[in-house]
């Protein structure tokens, strides 16, 4: 089977690196150099050029929007995983997401969602989902199983969505956008509904909790994810000096009746 155009990472002794492999081409760093087309199969370790040695393979969801060139900042794996289970989205959900972005948290809810699920995709930046779109179908081609996306993306100002243009009633809606409570001024919610938006800052959070709470929204819960690494080496096991602290704010609630 040919590897050429295969998306993989390459980590050395420090470093992992987000490449596609091109027949005829190397990689080269200051650890040494290899050459793509020794690379025969995947995983794989491949010695450098100057002795090192390099394993490569195909990237994790995490590992790939982590190192993956990107337009708009995104939500980081620490708070999809959140985001996720505060939303209540299940394999056969049908969700709203507002603000393709780049692409990351579209992904893994295509990930989630799977063939019996469905995904509406809103951005008013056209330029967004098309290279939103491109992440996804990259990621995708590393997979071995098929995956139907069932995405579609819709391009419009939140202020002018309505929520009667889709063609399937939503599960959640799930929000990354300055203001999300746009979405009320054409919108009123009277089923089931379950709400998750991811905001940078306490004054958005503040005003989309009020705006919930006006539009009959309960079990509102406001937090955010901070995550910190352990280094185990030898004998050796603590906490390292850094973290990853805050990313943004998670504000869910639903609308029950």
């Amino acid at each position: 089977m040919s590897l050429d155009n295969s998306l993989v990472v390459i980590q050395s002794k420090n470093k992992k690196y987000l490449t596609v492999l091109t027949s005829g081409d190397e990689f080269i760093i200051n650890d040494g150099k290899i050459s793509y087309d020794d690379i025969k199969t995947l995983p794989v370790q491949v010695q450098s050029s100057t002795g090192d040695y390099f394993n490569i393979y195909t990237p994790t969801y995490k590992e790939f929007v982590l190192l993956m060139r990107r337009g708009p900042q995104i939500i980081y794996p620490k708070d999809v995983g959140s985001i996720i289970v505060d939303g209540n989205i299940k394999n056969n959900s049908t969700v709203l997401e507002i603000g393709t972005g780049s692409g990351a948290l579209t992904l893994f809810l295509i990930l989630i969602l799977g063939k019996e699920g469905k995904l509406y995709s809103l951005d008013a930046v056209k330029k967004n989902q098309y290279r939103a779109q491109k992440t996804i179908e990259r990621y995708l081609s590393t997979l071995n199983n098929d995956i139907e996306s069932n995405l579609k993306l819709v391009n419009s100002e939140l202020i002018n969505f309505s929520l009667e243009s889709l063609e399937k009633k939503i599960d959640t809606v799930v929000t990354d956008v300055p203001e999300p409570w746009d979405f009320f001024e054409n919108n009123i919610i009277n089923t089931d509904l379950s709400w998750v938006s991811y905001l940078p800052s306490i004054s958005q959070v503040e005003k989309i909790s009020v705006c919930l709470k006006e539009n009959n929204f309960q079990n509102i819960e406001i937090k955010e994810t901070l995550e910190r690494y352990w280094i185990i080496k030898d004998n050796i096991l603590r906490p390292k000096n850094e973290m990853v602290g805050h990313t943004g704010f998670i504000v869910s609630g639903r609308f029950i009746l």
